[in-house]
């Protein structure tokens, strides 16, 4: 790989004044052929992006899902609530049936004793010497009337209580039954909840990524993988990394999240690169360096890093460089890396700020043939490894 540091430049770096200035002559006239492929959108053609439209589908797809699980989860929720209501009411009304029926029995003793008292042999001949005998005669037929009404009113009361106790028995079963299917109908919502949050993203990623590719994949740019979506594709990919300090992949994905969204360099792209020159992650760990910085073709041996961050983070800080014609130390979230372009202060804000192949790759179709690599399939190397990340993204 190549070196920007005076110190330590790769052979392909070591070039003579004159080659250099053929080479950037070349390399103006070549960004100057592809500016309007790099940096302008294409031309609308009024069809949306195949990928776009189908994350749309998807997403419009999940949702309908989405809400039909909601809607029998609300139903059942709505029935619940229906049957306990109709429990309350049933609570309500047994007792005061229960009481009603308890009063009438009541009345129906004491006019039975008062019939009994009237009757009574022992009373003697009071019956027979009232002046009326008719009208007692009519008082006791009365009573027995009343007696028989309110008796069969009581019937039906205790039968109007038992029919509703065992519709309270069946209401409280429907309750179990529907608060035991609550549950699942509960998940089935979350995990539909869950589908739309993922579509959703789907479409996020593939309008950034549709938006980028139309600008020919800058080097620059917002990161559009989070570290727990490059992992995901990573183990995926059958690959096992061998990094050092018990660094996880997990960490190191966010390391290049961080460092890339700290310089507008797109991490997720980074982290691709760093699977190409690293075979996975299974080499570069030891020394940190996942970008073969300092190797060179014909020579041994690259760079050391002092952690994982150092290695990511110059990796980055050289990408921008590679793509921004404009870029300055000054315009660095964090100084020049030391352990690449300097250990003095001074000399690495010089380095950097005077790299030769400044601004000669802002996309990645232009890395290879001597910037960043000798390959000249390294882009597409590259770039296929980010398209399978995204790909694996969009399901």
């Amino acid at each position: 790989m190549d070196n920007s540091s005076h110190r330590r430049r790769s052979n392909r770096h070591r070039r003579g004044r004159r080659v250099a200035q053929v080479l950037l002559t070349l390399t103006i006239g070549l960004i100057s052929a592809t500016t309007g492929f790099a940096f302008v959108a294409a031309p609308a053609t009024g069809q949306e992006d195949p990928d776009v439209a189908r994350a749309r589908e998807r997403l419009e797809q999940t949702q309908t899902e989405a809400n039909a699980a909601h809607d029998r989860y609300q139903k059942v929720v709505d029935e619940r609530d229906q049957v306990q209501g109709q429990i309350t009411a049933l609570e309500q009304a047994i007792p005061e049936l229960r009481a009603r029926e308890a009063e009438l029995r009541l009345q129906l003793s004491i006019r039975a004793a008062a019939l009994y008292k009237n009757t009574d042999p022992t009373a003697g001949l009071e019956v027979l010497a009232a002046k009326n005998h008719i009208q007692a005669g009519r008082r006791t037929k009365l009573t027995e009337a009343a007696d028989d009404f309110d008796n069969d009113r009581a019937r039906q009361l205790r039968e109007a209580a038992t029919r509703l106790e065992q519709a309270q028995l069946d209401l409280e079963a429907k309750e179990a039954q529907l608060e035991e299917v609550l549950p699942r109908l509960e998940q089935e919502r979350a995990v539909f909840d869950q589908k739309v949050a993922e579509a959703n993203r789907a479409l996020e990623v593939a309008e950034q990524i549709g938006a980028l590719r139309a600008l020919g994949e800058p080097v620059m740019g917002p990161t559009v993988l989070s570290a727990a979506e490059m992992v995901a594709w990573y183990r995926s990919s059958g690959a096992s990394p061998r990094l050092s300090d018990g660094m996880s992949i997990e960490e190191l994905a966010q390391i290049f999240v961080e460092e890339g969204t700290a310089e507008n360099v797109r991490g997720d792209f980074a982290f691709a690169q760093s699977y190409i020159e690293t075979g996975g992650f299974r080499a570069g760990g030891s020394d940190n360096n996942f970008s073969g910085l300092g190797a060179c073709d014909g020579c041994s041996g690259e760079n050391r890093f002092p952690t994982a961050r150092d290695g990511v983070r110059a990796q980055i800080q050289h990408l921008r460089n590679y793509a921004d014609r404009s870029s300055r130390a000054s315009d660095l979230n964090d100084p020049p890396s030391p352990y690449w372009y300097g250990s003095d202060p001074a000399t690495a804000v010089r380095n950097f700020d005077t790299f030769f192949a400044k601004g000669w790759a802002p996309i990645w179709q232009m890395m290879g043939h001597g910037n960043w690599a000798t390959d000249p399939n390294y882009a597409s190397k590259v770039t296929g490894v980010y398209n399978r990340m995204i790909e694996s993204r969009q399901g």
